[in-house]
């Protein structure tokens, strides 16, 4: 240790003042969670007209309905509409089945109610989700009446069960197929504009 005027070890620092400083650059704060969609008239709407509208054949076999959460893609005040109304539908049915890709189901189950569960997330893939609803449809013994909601064509074999109802998304992206195999056919856009003119009146 040295004595007298030599270097001590702090010169070897560099000393600045505080106030010398650059200000800390500020941190954006944390983006706001997405606010849930208000539950808006349509959902209410599309859940009475399916009451009132015979999309079963009352035949007395066993329901089946089919969901395909793939094709029912849409804003998410639309989409909870939507999901309302397949809740609804699959209430009066006997059996139910509802997949698609993982986003969409995510996406669906949080307005699914009691058969959010039930929503089966498949792998991507051309028609994996459909094949998973076919399976569910073919499990299912003895006569039935399907509905399904859906514009795939390889839903058109489901003619052969029973009665088939097609509940389209949109008509212009229907297969020729499953609407030629159809003993009726809903046209969900439609529906969606008739609902919203009833609650508007």
């Amino acid at each position: 240790m040295g004595l007298g005027g030599g270097r001590g070890e702090l010169d070897d620092y560099e000393w600045v003042r505080l106030s010398d400083l650059p200000a800390e650059p500020e941190t954006a704060p944390d983006p706001e969670p997405e606010p849930e969609p208000a539950p808006s008239v349509l959902g209410p709407a599309l859940r009475s007209l399916v009451r009132e509208y015979p999309v079963w054949s009352g035949s007395g076999v066993t329901r089946v309905l089919l969901v395909d959460l793939d094709n029912l893609r849409a804003e998410r005040g639309r989409l909870r509409a939507r999901m309302e109304l397949v809740v609804e539908l699959a209430r009066q049915a006997d059996h139910v089945a509802l997949a698609g890709q993982v986003g969409a189901v995510a996406r669906a189950r949080p307005w699914l109610a009691e058969f959010a569960a039930r929503a089966l997330a498949v792998a991507d893939g051309a028609d994996v989700a459909d094949h998973a609803l076919l399976a569910a449809a073919e499990a299912v013994p003895g006569p039935v009446e399907v509905l399904v909601v859906s514009n795939d064509g390889i839903f058109a074999d489901l003619a052969d069960r029973g009665e088939l109802t097609v509940l389209s998304p949109g008509v212009d992206a229907l297969s020729d197929r499953l609407h030629g195999a159809a003993d009726l056919l809903v046209d969900l856009a439609a529906l969606e504009r008739q609902a919203l003119a009833a609650a508007q009146d």
